[in-house]
């Protein structure tokens, strides 16, 4: 599967800095540093070899948990937030509309925005990219959803994108770089992060002894981009779902709590028949001073 040609004018070299280009089965720059495109469409943009991201089985387990709708009414909550906000695109518009997903994971977000986007948007040039550190995620990303272009790439290092080409970006529970965020999004570019309110999953968190919420995480994020970001909206999405025990067990392993697991949260979840949870997550739409 080759390189999406829109993605490819936006990409640039990890190393210099340079735009890149295609050779065959390979992305290059001008300064000879190359990097293979995988046959499945994506390609690998570390600068070296990096530990972290997501693992097989916790990608597995996130697959299976919101392949059953379970977030569906998060993925158009954030749909609703901006096609609000991109109606006054000029429908004569002829450059694509760029959109970031940074920490795509496995890029379901992304995907069920492309395709919930009102026609109005959608019928326009779009370009989406997803960028994300595990490789196993960015893989399953590509083979799932070839409508954007998947990058293995780190958020914390400088990003792989020219300044000001990204009119759009996602940051869904994913790391935040602020310094580089601003630079890659042209003035007046939006900016939508979601993170978990503090009573998500309040009634597990507290029987399994799960990871806690960050306290003022909201505060402490426009703290940290209030030099570049005006705060446009936040809207706040709250429900109860009823999990059953493989729900239950497929939502631990997909977070970070899946680095804690004991044989104790083991043993406790294959005694659990289903449980009520409380969901809540904080949507922050921003936009980049102009």
């Amino acid at each position: 599967m080759p390189i999406h040609t829109c993605a490819l004018a936006l990409l640039t070299c990890p190393i210099c800095g340079d735009p890149l280009h295609v050779e065959e089965k390979t992305l290059r720059c001008e300064h000879a540093h190359a990097f293979d495109i995988a046959r499945e469409g994506y390609v690998s943009l570390l600068r070296k070899q990096a530990s972290g991201g997501d693992t097989k089985e916790m990608l597995k387990a996130r697959r299976a948990f919101l392949e059953r709708d379970y977030y569906a009414p998060l993925a158009q909550t954030l749909t609703d937030l901006l096609a609000a906000h991109l109606h006054k695109r000029s429908v004569e518009q002829t450059s694509p509309l760029t959109i970031l997903d940074a920490g795509c994971g496995n890029g379901y977000y992304l995907n069920s925005i492309l395709h919930q986007l009102p026609p109005t948007i959608s019928s326009q040039p779009l370009c989406a990219l997803g960028l994300d550190l595990s490789k196993e995620a960015i893989r399953m990303a590509a083979k799932s959803y070839p409508d954007a272009q998947f990058i293995v790439a780190s958020l914390w290092e400088r990003l792989v994108l020219a300044n000001a080409s990204i009119q759009v970006m996602l940051n869904i529970f994913a790391p935040r770089n602020a310094p580089e965020y601003a630079r890659v999004l042209a003035p007046g570019g939006l900016l939508l992060i979601v993170i978990p309110g503090p009573r998500h999953l309040s009634q597990v968190r507290a029987e399994l002894g799960l990871l806690n919420i960050e306290e003022q995480k909201q505060q402490h994020i426009l703290e940290q981009f209030a030099a570049n970001f005006t705060l446009l909206e936040q809207r706040e999405l709250a429900y109860q779902l009823t999990l059953d025990q493989d729900s239950l067990r497929q939502l631990v392993r997909m977070t970070p709590n899946y680095w804690h697991m004991t044989e104790t949260i083991e043993q406790h979840l294959s005694t659990i028949d289903s449980r009520p949870c409380d969901i809540q997550f904080h949507c922050l739409l921003l936009q980049k001073h102009a």
